[in-house]
């Protein structure tokens, strides 16, 4: 496949559409008046002392979630554990939340259980609801290097020493990137994170950025501001880039090696034991809460909350939908040609996808105000597309890497028997690609447009007037809205979410089943 038209016009358009808006709002703030140094200047000690502040969070977040997920990943990767095809899934279902509802849950539980919110409205209730958000991310990142250790490794060990000695001298120490990338992704996932400390009045770094640019219009400060994150992010990618931009964790199936399982009865019980609390107190806790508040006074929050969030359906829905559509176009067209075809422009491609997932989302969202608005390109900036624009800036890494694991999985003799028989690329494509990736494909479209339907730090930023969205109505409102009020409508985005993660996951099951051999 030398020419490879559609591959060159959908990298020129991400990096026209995504990628230059970040390069043109980071040389504007850098070089403003031509000068770098008075510019760099022009931050005070104070973003300094935030971005420590903030770093400090992160770092904390990062630790604990690393840390659960090395047990969490341990036992349902490693141990015969009862149950845990349910609770792979299960556990990943708060990372598929928007964390703003999370922290209302989590504020409703200390007002029900300790008649005060104080405590939980600080740095603690920070690094408290993000590491039960991301610990699922490091559960799932550890878990898959669980699964691909070669058995024989292990078994291996078994011959001269006991169980402990292999666990702590040979499966952890081939982990390793995996603990890392899982450190440095939850970390800048959680220095990038804006609605949880908003919500609890936390200042940070992406609290104070948004202020800066929406108050008080000091769009320049707020820019270089952001580029403090933004470096901070590029340094940790070239940490551990190889290992993130590969995102093997990222794969729907696996084939090859037999991997080495424990099944230790007593173990196995407590095992399950941890995962049940687990389960219990990152899923059904909050949902329990969250219904507890909503409905102590009557129905009539709850109805009022209804109202309120009915006309945005329909456009939430819909944009997360088309969203979705572009991400898993995008990243099947980058994947295909970055799997099956060697060069630097599909390196740069999958760089480019990292890139941009790992920028904070309001910086993006800061990124894309300062580039299009434009009188010339005002078509773009004043409705719906900018916002599908976003979302296909900030998912379509992961809908590359999901697809992409696929297609690395399939042999390249089954491309090679059809060319010799004389089948048409596109026939090869529509015959044997797609269906053989089929799962991946729905899997990617599902995640794409759960995250698409939860996104709040770039749409916040970017979203035009008179729109309504959701998750923006949801943290407009909850501002200055009754706590039962704000519990109801959180609820309602809850239990939506659920049912579509629910809905789909079961649409999906005859898909997967019909086109099992891809994934076997």
């Amino acid at each position: 496949m030398k020419n490879k038209p559609l591959y060159t016009i959908i990298y020129i358009s991400f990096i026209f559409l995504v990628v230059l808006p970040v390069v043109y709002t980071l040389i504007t703030a850098f070089f403003a008046d031509g000068s770098f140094v008075s510019n760099i200047g022009a931050l005070k000690s104070d973003t300094f002392l935030l971005l420590a502040k903030s770093t400090t969070i992160a770092f904390m977040i990062a630790v604990l979630s690393t840390f659960f997920g090395i047990i969490l990943g341990f036992l349902l990767y490693k141990m015969k554990v009862r149950f845990r095809g349910f609770f792979k899934i299960a556990l990943l279902i708060p990372l598929f939340i928007s964390p703003y509802i999370l922290a209302v849950a989590w504020k409703d539980l200390f007002y029900l259980v300790f008649g005060d919110v104080s405590f939980i409205s600080s740095n603690f209730g920070v690094i408290l609801v993000l590491t039960t958000i991301f610990t699922p991310l490091s559960m799932l990142i550890i878990g898959g290097a669980f699964s691909s250790i070669n058995a024989q490794l292990e078994e291996a060990g078994f011959v001269i020493t006991n169980r402990r000695s292999v666990i702590l001298k040979i499966t952890m120490p081939l982990i390793k990137h995996a603990l890392i990338s899982s450190f440095v992704l939850v970390f800048i996932f959680s220095i990038s994170e804006f609605s949880v400390p908003a919500f609890f009045g936390v200042k940070v770094l992406t609290t104070e950025i948004f202020t800066q640019f929406s108050a008080f219009y000091n769009h320049s400060l707020a820019i270089l501001q952001s580029a403090l994150l933004i470096f901070i992010c590029i340094i940790l990618l070239f940490s551990e880039g190889k290992y993130i931009a590969d995102a093997s964790f990222l794969s729907v199936g696996s084939k090859g090696m037999k991997n080495q399982s424990y099944n230790i009865k007593r173990w196995n019980n407590i095992g399950l034991t941890i995962l049940v609390v687990w389960f219990l107190i990152t899923v059904v806790l909050p949902f329990i809460v969250l219904f507890i508040q909503s409905f102590k006074e009557g129905t009539s929050k709850f109805i009022q909350a209804f109202e309120l969030l009915l006309p945005t359906f329909g456009s939430s829905i819909g944009l997360a939908f088309f969203g979705a559509m572009i991400i898993v176009f995008v990243g099947f067209t980058a994947a295909f040609f970055s799997a099956r075809q060697t060069g630097k422009i599909g390196s740069t491609f999958d760089w480019l996808l990292l890139f941009i997932f790992a920028i904070p989302s309001t910086i993006f969202g800061i990124s894309l105000i300062k580039f299009y608005n434009q009188p010339m390109l005002d078509l773009i900036y004043s409705s719906y597309i900018i916002i599908l624009i976003a979302y296909m800036g900030k998912f379509s890494f992961i809908s590359s890497k999901l697809i992409g694991n696929a297609i690395r999985q399939i042999p390249k003799s089954l491309e090679e028997a059809a060319i010799i028989q004389g089948i048409s690329p596109y026939n090869r494509l529509i015959s044997i690609w797609i269906p053989l990736v089929m799962p991946s494909l729905f899997i990617s479209f599902m995640i794409s447009f759960i995250f698409s339907l939860g996104e709040l730090g770039t749409t916040i930023m970017i979203y035009p007037p008179g729109t309504e969205i959701m998750p923006i109505k949801v943290f407009t409102i909850m501002a200055n809205a009754p706590q039962s009020l704000t519990s109801s409508m959180t609820l309602i985005v809850f239990s939506i979410t659920l049912l579509i993660i629910t809905s789909l996951y079961f649409m999906m099951q005859p898909f997967i089943k019909k086109y099992h051999y891809a994934i076997d």
